[in-house]
């Protein structure tokens, strides 16, 4: 038996182009800024880290859903000064585009959507209908400035996940 184990998620990377305007778009959702690292000197370490050239440089927002345990998920958005990020998924035709996706569990989709789209977020595609088969109450996705999509997703009761079981299978 291992003498160690990974705990949770504490954060996840989103590189952006704006991260004022990232910001403001992931409030919509309410997160909050915790960490403000926007004029932070990083250490030569922190790209060689992540697999970037020594002395990479970002302005980053750590934000967080304020509800939950002192280890929810948190997002940290970057928006890389050295090296840039060209964002090349923005200019692919959708054939081709790999989005990020991040999914939201949540209560009450038919009131998310309503407040979202009232506040001008445009959605993918319509809000989808309840799914019995697969135990979606709800589904609906909102694409950030930068091309990353938020899914909302409520489930019927306490189902976590997709009743994928019950969906044909690829020969």
């Amino acid at each position: 038996m291992s003498e160690w184990r990974a705990r949770s998620i504490f954060h996840f990377i989103l590189p952006c182009r704006d991260i004022d305007a990232s910001a403001e778009f992931y409030a919509l959702f309410g997160f909050e800024v915790i960490k403000d690292n926007r004029d932070v000197q990083w250490p030569d370490y922190v790209g060689s880290n992540f697999s970037m050239m020594p002395g990479a440089q970002g302005r980053a927002l750590q934000l967080v859903l304020p509800h939950g345990d002192r280890l929810q998920t948190r997002i940290d958005l970057i928006q890389w000064l050295k090296p840039v990020w060209p964002n090349r998924n923005r200019d692919l035709p959708l054939e081709e585009r790999m989005p990020r996706v991040m999914a939201l569990l949540t209560e009450n989709i038919t009131a998310a959507y309503a407040d979202l789209t009232e506040k001008g977020l445009q959605p993918t595609a319509p809000l989808r209908d309840p799914d019995s088969v697969i135990g979606v109450q709800g589904v609906v996705c909102f694409e950030d400035p930068d091309g990353h999509i938020v899914e909302l997703i409520e489930y019927f009761g306490d189902q976590l996940g997709s009743a994928s079981e019950n969906l044909p299978t690829r020969d």
